[in-house]
């Protein structure tokens, strides 16, 4: 009995010992240290491959405390919103990317951020205040404050060239017209191209051994072009070359290019031609098929059908099909099933208010997160729909293949573009699982 007493009282003991360890405790958290920043070193503004701008900052105060940011944003300075935490892996405009941010107090070691902490950030002119509550990856909580001025220039793009006036293929090399604005263009006694309006022609000159126009970096074949009036109003042109054509109401000045490179890529049928050159500081771009130039020809799968134009948040699902296919939708089931044989898609483009824009729309690199001039890729999402117990849907972009059994191939890259001519609506499909067109209305 002694020995179950001895035991009482050493409990008794150990807790008397604790309730005066505890007692001082009042159950609220201290308040995170607050640093005021203001200091600002400002790194170099970056655009990554989705578009989006990422802005480094280095911000610290006098006693050596320092806060290093990524912020991303759409546009081309920081904007005044509240930014989140994210990670490069997945960069959204608002975000700061924690795994590229850092905070050490007072000269000592820095540590990483998590995504848990918001900064709001206000914007007036070029001035720049900041605050909110930041984690480190070890859990600590504190504060920042900061004001900072910050200047950022707007991007410098290439000016884009929307029309193709002629491409043609010459002994050893290719000619290229590209314009912008409102061109009218002839011909003068020689058959050389002669110009009147308002915008701007660049004849680019490219050496092919073939005459067909294949990706990659060209040096341009410098210009030297020219005009002779040998009447009044009547003019003689000659030359080629690599030439810039500034087209007036009273005719036009042309400035014979020597130097500069052009840069050739493609997907599908849709060239990019990209120009430029320090020294006249011209810069043009040019989207679009040069068929002349084509080296591979692409034939398409033809939609004939529109099925349906399906508005969702932030996308509209288009599907379409051949003429051999038969959709028949379910009101129990809430969906279409399809019968014959052919080929039908579906094509989850990027939108914002349900309609389907004009433009080129290339493969989202997240599955499910569709941004603008994106379309969503294939993927297959396992709904559950009991716990446990799980229903396959093919979400994003799929191509599909009925001949007695279906197959289907999910659509992870390549292009879709979309042009209208009035109501009538051209749709072109160009990737590996299918290449395929649509010209049409899109609705009745």
């Amino acid at each position: 009995m002694n020995k179950y007493l001895l035991y009482i009282c050493a409990g008794i003991l150990a807790l008397s010992c604790t309730k005066s360890a505890i007692e001082p405790l009042t159950g609220k958290y201290p308040e995170p240290a607050t640093y005021t920043l203001t200091q600002l070193t400002q790194g170099e503004r970056t655009k990554d491959e989705n578009g989006k701008f990422h802005f480094p900052l280095t911000l610290s105060s006098s006693a050596g405390d320092q806060l290093s940011l990524v912020l991303v944003a759409d546009t081309y300075y920081i904007p005044g919103i509240t930014y989140s935490g994210g990670s490069s892996a997945i960069a959204k405009a608002g975000n700061y990317l924690a795994d590229e941010s850092s905070f050490s107090a007072a000269n000592g070691i820095p540590s990483a951020l998590n995504t848990t902490g918001t900064l709001t950030v206000t914007k007036a002119d070029d001035h720049y205040t900041l605050g909110g509550y930041l984690w480190t990856v070890e859990g600590k909580a504190f504060r920042v404050e900061a004001a900072f001025d910050a200047v950022y220039e707007p991007e410098k793009e290439a000016q884009r060239m929307d029309i193709l006036i002629d491409a043609k293929a010459q002994e050893g090399s290719v000619v290229i017209y590209i314009a912008s604005g409102d061109i009218n263009v002839s011909a003068d006694l020689a058959g050389n191209p002669f110009f009147t309006g308002d915008g701007k022609v660049l004849m680019l000159a490219l050496e092919s051994e073939d005459g067909k126009l294949y990706p990659g970096t060209y040096s341009v074949i410098p210009g030297d072009f020219w005009t002779y009036e040998y009447a009044p109003g009547m003019l003689f042109t000659g030359g080629g070359g690599t030439n810039w054509f500034d087209v007036k109401a009273d005719g036009y000045d042309v400035t014979n290019l020597k130097a500069g490179e052009a840069i050739v890529t493609k997907t599908g049928s849709t060239y990019n031609v990209e120009y430029k050159d320090e020294e006249s500081e011209i810069w043009v771009a040019y989207t679009g098929p040069i068929e002349a130039l084509d080296y591979e020809i692409i034939e398409y799968t033809p939609l004939t059908q529109v099925v349906e134009v399906a508005p969702n948040e932030g996308t509209v699902t288009l599907r379409l099909a051949t003429e051999g296919i038969v959709a028949t939708y379910s009101e129990m089931m809430y969906s279409y099933s399809y019968s014959g044989t052919g080929n039908y898609v579906f094509l989850e483009l990027y939108s914002t208010d349900g309609t389907i824009a004009a433009g080129s729309y290339k493969a989202c690199s997240v599955p499910g997160w569709v941004q603008e001039g994106e379309f969503g890729v294939g993927f297959q999402y396992n709904y559950e729909y009991a716990p446990g117990m799980f229903w396959p849907v093919d979400m994003g972009s799929t191509w599909f293949t009925l001949d007695g059994e279906e197959t289907k191939t999910y659509i992870t890259d390549g292009l879709v573009s979309v042009s209208y001519e009035g109501d009538v609506c051209t749709i072109t499909l160009e990737s590996s699982a299918a290449n395929a067109k649509f010209v049409g209305k899109l609705a009745e």
